[in-house]
């Protein structure tokens, strides 16, 4: 786990707030955004960051289904911020219409009185935020562009437009590294005034094609180190990516409301959102990391179900860059009120038994092939009691996702 710098407490915010990155051109199957809705309620998430963009885009039928979750967020008194992906969104008319037609919308999130506005950037694009954009809004704004930059005085630099930087996360770090940079962004955004919001991803992988095939060099310290690092810097806000980019294998949201064809996003990943419902109550309340209540106990554990560096029996591509970071490992998470006994049994290798503590542990454990089950017991209390799918030797095509239960 990444060391933590407990210098850095400082924000720029009183109001930190957690949200999540909805990919709009993936839609829920039936069309209605209740589901997602009240469970990122349930995970004490305030608002979605919708991406407004993507790839193969029919605007009008973006439009439309902006129309319909602005309008259900709004019955079910919930909030929603546009984030911009200039990957395709090349007319600032567009962005100021809709920033426009939604400023005034119950579900529209605002902070300290303004609308809050971001965006999704692999490069600047051709406009000038502030000039062509932010001025012709007809609200107080308040713009936090994101970014692929790992340089932290730039992203604080006055040439960059807006209230402070929204840098995504970077794959191809190490969580050392990654944790760096978040220090050098912490100092960054004590000096400067400005805001910071922070990204938390539970996994990436993807395997789209020969340009498109990664994982990522993090492993496990992606999500549950990372929060806990991110909860010593204290940043204004955080992001967690995603709620359902399926293809990239970085969802909290149902996996059963997957509706791409990519043969790695069914994996479930609902425990992440209950850890980061647990993180993110300690991140609100100012705390270095989670307490738990007897009512919110949990142990939870995730693994890929094939071999890091095995090729699939009918693959054509080539292992995703950083597949040598990942470990073959089955992770185990608890969340714990109070001391419990924690059993895990991987294949046909012997249990292995441990007694974690009351809060937030994570522990790592080579795995055997075969089915993987875990409990977790506090005297005759059963706090979990689960069986995973099995690992095996190869898969016919290669799977870097991760399980989670």
């Amino acid at each position: 786990m990444p060391k933590r710098d407990m210098a850095m407490a400082k924000r720029a915010t009183s109001t930190p707030l957690v949200f999540a990155h909805y990919m709009l051109v993936m839609q829920p199957k039936d069309g209605d955004y209740t589901e997602d809705i009240n469970l990122a309620k349930e995970a004490g998430i305030e608002a979605f960051a919708v991406n407004y963009g993507g790839w193969n885009v029919d605007w009008t039928q973006q439009e439309g289904y902006l129309e319909k979750f602005y309008r259900t967020a709004e019955t079910l008194n919930f909030h929603l911020f546009l984030s911009i992906d200039t990957t395709s969104v090349k007319d600032t008319g567009m962005i100021i219409d809709l920033s426009n037609k939604y400023s005034s919308s119950s579900a529209q999130l605002k902070v300290d009185g303004k609308v809050m506005l971001s965006s999704f950037q692999t490069d600047p694009p051709a406009w000038n935020w502030e000039t062509d954009v932010i001025a012709k809004i007809n609200s107080p704004v308040l713009f936090l562009p994101g970014s692929l930059s790992d340089d932290a005085v730039a992203l604080f630099s006055d040439e960059i437009p807006g209230d402070g930087p929204f840098p995504w996360i970077h794959t191809s770090k190490t969580a050392d590294q990654e944790h760096s940079l978040d220090v050098s962004l912490a100092s960054q955004r004590d000096s400067s005034g400005k805001k910071w919001m922070a990204a938390v991803a539970p996994w990436f992988f993807t395997r789209l094609s020969s340009d498109k095939n990664w994982s990522q060099a993090q492993d496990d310290s992606i999500f549950v180190d990372r929060w806990l690092s991110l909860l010593s810097l204290k940043p204004d806000f955080i992001e967690i990516v995603t709620w359902n980019d399926w293809s990239e294998s970085s969802y909290v949201g149902p996996a059963a409301q997957a509706t791409t064809d990519v043969y790695w996003a069914d994996l479930d990943h609902s425990p992440f959102r209950a850890l980061s419902k647990a993180f993110g109550k300690a991140f609100k309340a100012g705390g270095e990391t989670a307490t738990v209540d007897e009512a919110d106990e949990g142990v939870y554990m995730f693994y890929r179900l094939q071999p890091a560096s095995k090729l699939g029996s009918s693959d054509t591509l080539p292992l995703p860059t950083d597949a040598s970071n990942l470990k073959d490992d089955v992770f185990v998470v608890s969340l714990l009120s109070d001391a419990a006994e924690i059993t895990l049994k991987s294949g046909d290798a012997a249990p292995v038994t441990w007694s974690a503590p009351a809060g937030v542990q994570k522990t790592s454990h080579t795995w055997s092939l075969g089915t993987q089950s875990l409990q977790a017991k506090r005297g005759d209390k059963v706090i979990a009691d689960k069986t995973g799918p099995a690992i095996v030797g190869q898969m016919d095509k290669y799977n870097g996702n991760v399980v989670a239960l």
